[in-house]
């Protein structure tokens, strides 16, 4: 499958690229680095402006793209061109395209501000992202929403039914759920909360309902 995942070179999009890649799909990861995230026939990179204008994003997507991964983020630095708004202009461009795989990196609570308990701004961010993506779209979306993103060993593991509460999750382990996503039609139009847990990623997103 040709994959576009805009935000290849940050922490998720590093692990996720490598992952698609080692299932053997054609990427092209967006960044604004100048050197070549990955040695690799299968990758290819671009540099992909959120903050252009949307015709511009449109012309700048490969025309053989089948889906969008969007994994970027500002890092608190530009949350409404970046987080939000850049967001919305890659998924209309999907829509114009006729893309209409698009899998979305949340946070867990995004939907739920009344859990929000710090970083509001980003919070907010991703809230009317996800609104957009799922009442102003007709794409078929997965929304992943991972808890803390940590810096630890991946355990393969996740949990998707006991998250009233605050917790963590490896980069390792949401790269791969989103890798999981792909193209399990069960996950399409549904959002998927997870914090590390006990069972197997690819079990959970096989069953997930």
């Amino acid at each position: 499958m040709h994959i576009l995942v805009v935000g290849a070179s940050g922490r998720v999009g590093k692990e996720l690229v490598s992952n698609l890649l080692h299932e053997g799909h054609q990427v092209t990861g967006t960044t604004r680095q100048k050197e070549h995230l990955f040695k690799n026939p299968n990758y290819r990179q671009i540099e992909l402006n959120l903050k252009a204008q949307q015709k511009d994003i449109e012309i700048s997507i490969p025309k053989e793209t089948e889906a969008i991964y969007f994994v970027s983020g500002s890092r608190g630095k530009d949350i409404l061109q970046v987080d939000l708004h850049g967001a919305v202009k890659t998924m209309i461009a999907a829509e114009k395209l006729n893309i209409k795989r698009y899998i979305m990196l949340s946070a867990l609570h995004s939907l739920e501000p009344e859990k929000w308990t710090s970083i509001v701004d980003y919070f907010t961010g991703k809230y009317f992202a996800d609104l957009w993506l799922i009442n102003q779209t007709n794409l078929d979306y997965t929304i992943v929403q991972p808890g803390s993103l940590t810096e630890t060993p991946g355990t393969g593991k996740i949990d998707v039914t006991n998250l009233d509460r605050q917790g963590d999750i490896a980069i390792k382990d949401v790269a791969t759920a989103l890798k999981e996503v792909l193209t399990q039609k069960n996950t399409y139009k549904k959002m998927i909360p997870m914090l590390s847990g006990s069972t197997s990623i690819t079990e959970v997103i096989a069953n997930y309902k």
